[in-house]
């Protein structure tokens, strides 16, 4: 009964809370009670109060000027939800004197000690400041005596001379209890709003008109740069259009599991700039096409003017390529040239940094510099090859044509019939294998003339394991193995990146896969820095629980190490895709010779499992001849992402194949 009553407590609280009320400094013993709703536990964190209001400001002195208030109140529950303590803003700046600013900060900490709130403000000394570009300022602050059950308040105000409006988020990975958003508008300029078309929660919006006073304004023109307009000096009345939006309980934008970049699937608001008023001209569209991005991308002196520049580095390239016949030989040697000459900073871009002749001199730079002189070297090499402009993973999926779509650039080149995609910042990436950081989406690749066009970014080909294992009963009843393992494409890449240059006993570890139940040893690899050619691992190694001797009789593992002890796929069902990165297949072999006074009493049925009509599949067949058993495995997965509808039927899909390698090997002794 007590639980009852809290509940209704808490709730009659919370339904007192409105977004309106929550004032910035009057935090009570009510928010420290207050919880999220439908969730199995509590979060790490809670939203009281997200609100944005974005406004116009009109002054004699800088013109007009665009005003970003945000006031966020949050409920720290444990220690993973410390990290909502410590803010960043990221600002944006042309020059010195064309920049946003970071102004009217105010912050406080609130923590209940005998049942009093106690405030502590942020001080001037947990306000930090750093150039991070030429173009970007980042302030930052940390909120003081922040610990578990305290309360955090902050507010701000950016003001910024850009009318551009960036994105508002409305889920993070915390619930939010109240929300509140309102936009106005200056008939100045025209917006349209878009909406992530896979969030699971789409907000529901009040638009209505009205106006703005201004007094004694008197400036000169317009524009995104410089955003003036020209009347005359007393009152004068400006339309505008208020956008507003309000809501409680917006659900957390939850962790699952192998679902990729959770911002691909978050609710947010993107305000696009379509049209400026030009005083006198009416409006001046800036809506685009992916067409016109990519043209006027090309047309950058930091991205095809790169490419144009080629004189610095003939003479190096005449000799790279001397007495090579083939395209594809001219294409590895010059992948394999600029990866050892210019190595990857760590910085993303589409447009040089450095530029792609200083990079070449210094050994070093971003991606574009790195992929730019790629795509230069390809060209003057006779080569026919373009950019493709890419967004990254973690820079999300575009949902209109805009420059900042793409945060990244990667190069395309013809062998025949055949087109590669390339990336040069990757020591161990191959002629048709890309980095996953940059399998997102698709790419957008870019001829000489500005045409343009996409292009798939993901394979056509499955990445493949093979593995055979030969295995014999020792004196103590443990399984003595050798194990030879041929792997291509991703898989190899992931090896690469994992066991180059890595000692013994990281091998050792990592050829383990968690089996607590095997020793490895005398490991061996073949074409670990051929990244055109399939790698191979071979090593020797003891399994010592794959087999129990119960009343006289012998039960094995078929797989031994190699077989699915538990379904990886522990949720019952997904928000979220599950993002596999990329298409496989695997094949295992055992061959198990049986021990001396055994015979087989019974073995495991052969099966073949099919997921979406045809689109995985699992073949599980044995066969036994002359003392020996033979099992042979094949797995096989065509789609990389399973979507949250066709979740359960592979979960399923997997519950059986695990269920088939528990089965067992019964030898009975003779």
């Amino acid at each position: 009964m007590k639980t009852v009553v809290r509940i209704l407590i808490v709730t009659c609280l919370s339904f007192q809370l409105g977004a309106q009320d929550l004032e910035y400094g009057e935090v009570d013993e009510v928010d420290f009670t207050l919880e999220a709703k439908d969730v199995e536990e509590q979060p790490d964190a809670v939203v009281i109060l997200k609100k944005v209001e974005v406004d116009f400001n009109l002054s004699t002195k800088s013109g007009i000027t665009k005003r970003r208030t945000i006031h966020e109140r949050i409920k720290i529950n444990s220690e993973a939800g410390l990290e909502y303590a410590t803010k960043s803003i990221t600002l944006y700046m042309s020059d010195g004197s064309i920049a946003e600013k970071f102004k009217d900060l105010e912050a406080a900490t609130y923590n209940l000690v005998d049942g009093k709130v106690k405030r502590n403000k942020l001080k001037k000394s947990g306000v930090f400041e750093e150039d991070v570009s030429d173009q970007y300022r980042v302030k930052s602050f940390t909120m003081p005596n922040v610990k578990i059950g305290s309360v955090i308040e902050y507010t701000y105000v950016i003001e910024s001379p850009y009318p551009v409006i960036d994105d508002i988020v409305l889920q993070y990975g915390v619930p939010i209890l109240n929300i509140d958003v309102k936009m106005v508008w200056l008939e100045f300029y025209q917006y349209q709003m878009h909406f992530n078309p896979r969030a699971t929660y789409l907000p529901k919006f009040e638009y209505s008109d009205g106006t703005k006073e201004v007094t004694d304004y008197s400036v000169r023109r317009s524009g995104i740069n410089n955003n003036t307009h020209s009347f005359n000096t007393g009152s004068y009345e400006l339309k505008t259009r208020i956008v507003e939006f309000k809501d409680t309980d917006i659900p957390a934008l939850s962790y699952e599991p192998m679902a990729g970049n959770l911002a691909n699937y978050r609710s947010e608001i993107i305000v696009e700039l379509t049209a400026s008023k030009e005083v006198g001209y009416g409006y001046k569209q800036y809506s685009s096409t992916w067409d016109a991005i990519s043209s006027t991308i090309l047309d950058s002196d930091n991205f095809g003017g790169q490419i144009n520049e080629r004189r610095f580095f003939r003479d190096d390239l005449g000799l790279v390529i001397k007495d090579l016949n083939t395209d594809k030989e001219k294409i590895e040697a010059i992948l394999q040239f600029v990866k050892g000459k210019v190595k990857w900073d760590g910085y993303y871009g589409k447009y040089a940094n450095n530029g792609v002749k200083d990079a070449y001199k210094k050994g070093s730079g971003n991606v574009a510099d790195v992929n730019l002189l790629l795509i230069a070297m390809f060209k003057e090499a006779g080569l026919e090859a373009f950019p493709v402009l890419v967004s990254t993973k973690d820079n999300g999926i575009p949902f209109y044509p805009t420059k900042d779509g793409f945060n990244y650039v990667i190069a395309s080149v013809k062998n025949g019939d055949k087109t590669y995609l390339i990336d040069a910042t990757d020591k161990h990436t191959a002629l048709h294998v890309l980095p996953l950081r940059v399998m997102n989406w698709k790419g957008r690749l870019i001829r000489e003339n500005g045409q343009s066009e996409w292009v798939d970014l993901f394979p056509n080909e499955n990445s493949t394991e093979i593995s055979l294992i030969n295995g014999e009963f020792n004196q103590d009843g443990e399984i003595d193995i050798k194990v030879k393992k041929r792997l291509t494409e991703y898989l190899a890449l992931n090896a690469r990146n994992k066991y180059a240059g890595a000692n013994t006993s990281a091998m050792q570890t990592g050829l383990k896969s968690g089996a607590s139940n095997m020793e490895i040893s005398n490991i061996e690899t073949e074409n670990m820095d051929a990244e055109d050619v399939p790698l191979s691992i071979s090593y020797d190694g003891v399994v010592t629980n794959a087999s129990e001797e119960i009343g006289g009789k012998l039960y094995i593992t078929p797989l031994l190490h190699e077989a699915n002890e538990e379904n990886p796929f522990k949720l019952e069902k997904r928000k979220y895709p599950l993002d596999m990165d990329y298409p496989l297949a695997t094949k295992t072999i055992v061959n198990l010779k049986i021990p001396e006074g055994y015979m087989i009493e019974s073995l495991p049925e052969s099966v073949k499992l099919v997921y979406a009509s045809g689109l995985g599949s699992y073949t599980y067949q044995l066969s036994d001849a002359n003392g020996m058993i033979s099992i042979v495995v094949d797995f096989k997965l065509d789609s990389y992402l399973i979507e949250p509808e066709n979740y359960q039927t592979f979960r399923e899909f997997f519950s059986s194949i695990v269920s088939k390698d528990a089965e067992k090997i019964v030898l009975r002794k003779i």
